[in-house]
This record gives C-alpha cells, structure tokens and sequence, in this order.
C-alpha cells in the first residue's frame, strides 16, 4: 500500500553534494583486525582481500562543491576527514553502497568509499577498507545500478554499459560490454539478470535479460514514465506513473505485481526516487515539496 504523508520540507545545503555510502557484509565478530589466514589452511567464513571486517556498520559520508570541485570522505567511526579527487561541475552524486558516482555533464566519476556490507539473508557482514578514487565512466550523468557481479550504466540516450564490479573493486574500470538496444530508464542487476524497460507498441514493458543482454523473459507488466528502483529482500520495486511495481523470482520465474496510488497522481508529486535502509522492506520516496510516500 501507499501512503501520502505530509512533512516539513527539506533543508536543502547550499554547496554540497552529500551522500550516505552504507556498509555491507557477512558477520564475523572483530572491529578492525585485519582478517588474516589462520593457523589453518581454511579461509574465514566472510573474509576479503586487503578489508577489515567490523562487528557495525560502517559509515562513510560523501561531500562535493560543485563550483570548486573539491571533494571529502568523512568517516562517521572514526571522525576523520579524506581528501580525494577534485570533481569540478559534478551536479548529482549517487552510490550503489559501496561506490560513489560523481556526475558532471561528460563523465562520471567513481570513487571507491572502502565501506561496504554484504547480506546473506541470516547475518550481515561489515567491512571497511582504503579510500580510493577509482577513475572515470565516459557518460555524463549516467543512472548505475549495481549488484555483486557486474554495474549497469544506462545514459539518457538509452545506451547501458556493463562493467565488472570485481575490477570496480580493485581500482580498475573496465567495460564488459554494451547492451543491444536502447532501454527506458535504469537497466537494473537483479538475481543474476538485468531488467530493463523496452519500448514496445507504443508501451513501456519490463523485459529480463541474461548478463550478456539477450531477452529471457518478459513478464506482463507495463510501467509507463518509469523512474526510481529498490532492490528490498522482497523483490525489486520500479517505480512508474499510475504506482510501482515488484518484481520477484520465484523458482527461476518472474513476477510483476502492480502497487497502484489509487489516484491520478501529478508528475511532479510521483515516487521517483526510492530510500530505505538496508535490509528493509519499507521504502519512502518524496512527493513533491511537502510530503513523502511511505510504501510498504
């Protein structure tokens, strides 16, 4: 069900870019010992190469000024203050959790927060690691979507490159491939697929695809205006102009159920960008100015 709930508006800051980066991981119990191999010859249930593994979340707050470029990584545990890369003209500032993307007209940067969870359902392992500045995506404003395996670029034009997310994460970028094709919206992992909405008819249609971009399967689901996604344990949500969707696997098939408002909704008072805090289920998203939508 959705709700509409009004609230004060938000404050907005006037020369920063500020963005949350959460922390993933498999539970293990240390603060920051470096996991290192045992007398054994058995690798640690949860261990990462060159990480530390935490018992908490480890949180790692993302600050850019657009006029001068200058960027800092403000470590929420420890207090400290990281220089990094000056991004000069970035205008939006996303992550996937892990990374930050710095988008200016003609690039994107990537910047590595070295704070990251990873969920496995039962337990949650926290990590943290070196800040670094990763490099640059050529598109300009791209929407990314990642997941363990691969990140998703898609650019305005409709055009999605993949690129592998274990490079990402030694501090290299390097492309995989391009996706066949131009798609609406943010092409999204999920459940070792990429979905993706393709104009067809003169409608908008969820389609599944495989890693290397071939239809799989296409669920019956249109989503006219499609913006905003959340991968929740319950499915991903897509949000679209009568409501969202949740799209669920099940026994190596899809599912789409719509979530509808109930009511015509003006464009500018849709969900168009979802937030939530990891592991939940509960998804919030502005409506305009002056309220939110809460979805369950």
């Amino acid at each position: 069900m959705t709700v509409r709930r009004n609230v004060t508006p938000w404050a907005s800051a006037a020369l920063v870019l500020t963005a949350l980066l959460a922390t993933s991981c498999s539970g293990q119990k240390s603060n920051d010992a470096q996991p290192a191999a045992n007398s054994s010859s058995a690798t640690p249930h949860g261990y990462v190469e060159g990480a530390q593994e935490a018992a908490e979340q480890q949180s790692r707050l993302l600050l850019n000024d657009p006029d001068s470029g200058s960027s800092r990584v403000l470590d929420l545990i420890t207090g400290k203050v990281h220089d990094t890369a000056r991004v000069k003209g970035a205008d939006r500032l996303t992550t996937d959790g892990r990374f930050g993307y710095l988008h200016t007209s003609g690039k994107t940067h990537v910047l590595d927060s070295g704070a990251w969870m990873v969920d496995h359902g039962d337990h949650v392992h926290y990590y943290r690691a070196a800040i670094r500045d990763v490099g640059e995506l050529p598109a300009g404003r791209s929407q990314v979507r990642s997941d363990k395996v691969v990140t998703a670029a898609s650019d305005k034009d409709g055009r999605t490159v993949l690129y592998d997310r274990s490079k990402l994460e030694k501090g290299k970028i390097a492309s995989s491939r391009t996706l066949a094709g131009t798609y609406s919206g943010a092409v999204v992992p999920y459940e070792e697929h990429l979905l993706a909405f393709a104009g067809e008819g003169g409608t908008t249609k969820l389609a599944v695809l495989d890693r290397k971009g071939k239809r799989v399967a296409s669920p019956d689901a249109r989503c006219e205006e499609p913006r905003g996604d959340a991968v929740t344990r319950r499915g991903l949500v897509l949000g679209c102009a009568d409501g969202a969707l949740l799209v669920r696997q099940e026994d190596g098939a899809f599912t789409a159920e719509k979530i509808p408002y109930g009511k015509e909704v003006p464009a500018g008072e849709r969900a168009a960008s979802f937030r939530q805090r990891p592991g939940s289920d509960t998804l919030t998203a502005p409506a305009g100015d002056e309220a939110v939508w809460v979805l369950d």
